[in-house]
């Protein structure tokens, strides 16, 4: 039976689908109708879904039709699946990838009846929702009139969503807030480099020149009373500026880090224009808790923390959350070539990177009949590790951090606690130097969380310890077994590269936004297009188009733009330059 032979090759494809529609029963089946060459048609809604007379010539037209859209289009988003006679010709006619957006199931029923679609149900992604809707730069929507007109409300729900996609497709305008100070800094930056690499404008607004000025308050007066009120006063200040860069920047999101100075009062103001805010809480909530007071005041809320925390964010307002772990970036942690003068001073058998938390002073104390080095600061207080400091403690910058990732045989990774003697046995989420570490090559010796299954294969992609012993022992074995240790940093890096980059953080964080509501300010309401819209929107082989075509490569385009690049070039002007040109003096 057909319906059984189609329903199997769905189910290899997408098992929750073919549940559905297998769940779906008879009872609601719609009838198939008997076209004049034979295939059968059908109707849904008062409407034919395919031509009662020949529906196979029909598809056919229907992709002729639009083959030059096609043809330039690097992935195609159907709405409306019929029964699939005009998926099937497209399948058959490209092999770009094919999105079919059906949100009835009972159609689906009919089309596993109606013929042998085994073809193409291997080849196709179907979706039934509007989330599970996608789309790129040079994605093409082609609607399937029949199928929208017998249903329109989910085929319009669909096309709004696609329309928000399209936006974010183009590319956004996101400011990014960074902190004075603190491990959220330099993810700050990486939030913003990962943006650009996807495409979005983006204005990093960086708060650390304000860094030495707000340390200083410390200084000013011994009372606590007038501190918090410098602190609180500064906090205000640098707030107002922030704003001040947002306001004319005009973006469509901002990004806030942990610690971004952004007051309940400025994030009110934000609102009231229409901006969208997201805060990414890139600290543990169980000691940073002013998580609480901020979770209303944004529109989106990132933990790096799952579980019960998500819970608690709801209940103190956030009501859009969603768990958002750290992630590495490639172009900074990275495998080097060191010189051997840079091997002999970063290199050495047990490294550890990072400030000298309480369990971390305790631990390393079991360490010191191993080749180790710390790097870092905050170790004053601990005179049986002196000896193993390296540069007396001063502060090592990213690139240097880099090197001792590369250079060290074993790197020690173990996230920091102000009240355990070693592992926090109730550790949950992941730092950054575990992705960090790993994409540099490094091999990494890290304490056990909860959250870290998720993240690596454990023994295969990253080794674990629980214990002083325990690390000791993998210690002892991994520096005689070199060839075990490169084989696991080896598949760690690929598996951050793979799944654990910052480019990919913030593409699921604006495709949870997108999910949950969030809508960029159109395009059209700026001054600005995308080049590629309107060379596609001109015709690529119009004169028009191959003239806008010398613009492809930007970001953004705006008239200025061309009568720039017009004003400095040389000989005759060209019919289309001259148009620019007159349109250019009627704007002005």
């Amino acid at each position: 039976m057909v319906f059984g032979k189609n329903l199997e090759y769905l189910k290899a494809a997408d098992g929750r689908l073919a549940e559905l529609v297998a769940g779906a029963g008879r009872s609601g089946d719609i009838p198939l109708v008997p076209s004049k060459t034979g295939p059968p048609s059908a109707r849904a809604g008062g409407v034919a879904l395919h031509s009662l007379y020949d529906p196979i010539r029909e598809a056919k037209e229907w992709v002729e039709h639009n083959r030059g859209e096609i043809d330039r289009a690097a992935e195609l988003v159907v709405l409306g699946f019929g029964l699939g006679y005009h998926v099937a010709e497209l399948s058959r006619t490209t092999d770009k990838p094919v999105t079919v957006f059906e949100p009835r199931i009972e159609i689906l029923r009919a089309a596993l009846r109606a013929s042998d679609l085994s073809a193409i149900l291997s080849r196709v992604r179907i979706v039934e929702a509007p989330d599970g809707l996608s789309l790129r730069k040079r994605s093409l929507v082609l609607q399937h009139i029949p199928s929208v007109r017998s249903s329109p409300a989910p085929f319009s729900e669909a096309l709004a969503r696609l329309d928000v996609l399209r936006a974010v497709a183009r590319g956004l305008r996101i400011a990014v807030v960074g902190p004075f100070y603190g491990g959220s800094l330099p993810i700050a930056g990486y939030c913003a480099e990962a943006l650009g690499r996807l495409g979005h404008e983006v204005e990093y607004i960086d708060n650390s020149p304000y860094a030495n000025a707000f340390l200083s308050i410390d200084k000013v007066t011994e009372s606590r009373t007038h501190r918090d009120i410098l602190r609180m006063k500064f906090g205000d200040f640098a707030s107002e500026a922030v704003l001040a860069r947002i306001v004319q920047f005009r973006p469509d999101l901002v990004l806030a880090l942990a610690q971004a100075p952004l007051t309940e009062t400025v994030l009110a103001r934000l609102r009231e224009q229409g901006i969208a805010t997201a805060f990414w809480f890139v600290e543990d909530f169980r000691h940073m808790e002013y998580w609480r007071a901020m979770a209303s005041s944004y529109n989106y809320f990132f933990a790096i923390q799952n579980g019960a925390f998500l819970g608690s964010l709801r209940e103190a307002g956030a009501v859009k959350a969603a768990f958002l772990p750290l992630a590495a970036s490639p172009d900074i942690h990275r495998k080097m070539e060191l010189s051997a003068d840079e091997e002999r001073e970063f290199g050495g058998d047990v490294s550890f990177v990072g400030a000298g938390y309480y369990n971390r002073r305790k631990l390393f104390e079991g360490l010191t009949d191993f080749d180790f080095r710390i790097w870092g600061n905050e170790w004053d207080s601990c005179p049986a590790l002196q000896g193993f400091l390296q540069r007396n403690g001063a502060r090592i910058g990213t690139e240097e951090i880099v090197r001792i990732f590369n250079a060290a045989r074993i790197n020690i990774n173990l996230h920091s606690s102000s009240y355990h003697e070693g592992v926090n046995p109730d550790g949950d989420f992941v730092n950054p130097r575990t992705f960090e570490i790993a994409a540099c090559g490094g091999f990494q010796l890290v304490d056990f969380r909860s959250g870290l299954p998720g993240f690596f294969d454990i023994g295969e992609e990253i080794v674990c310890f629980d214990a002083l012993e325990d690390l000791r022992g993998k210690i002892a074995h991994y520096l005689a077994h070199p060839d075990e240790r490169e084989a696991v940093a080896c598949k760690g890096r690929q598996r951050v590269l793979r799944d654990h980059t910052y480019e990919q953080r913030m593409e699921e964080m604006i495709g949870f936004m997108v999910r949950n509501g969030f809508v960029p300010p159109w395009r059209e309401k700026r001054d600005r297009e995308d080049p590629e819209r309107l060379i596609e929107e001109a015709g690529p082989e119009t004169e028009l188009g191959r003239y806008l075509a010398r613009f492809a490569d930007a970001r953004s385009l705006k008239l200025p733009d061309i009568i720039g690049e017009i004003r400095s070039g040389h000989g005759e002007l060209s019919r289309v330059e001259r148009i620019f040109l007159a349109l250019n003096e009627i704007r002005a």
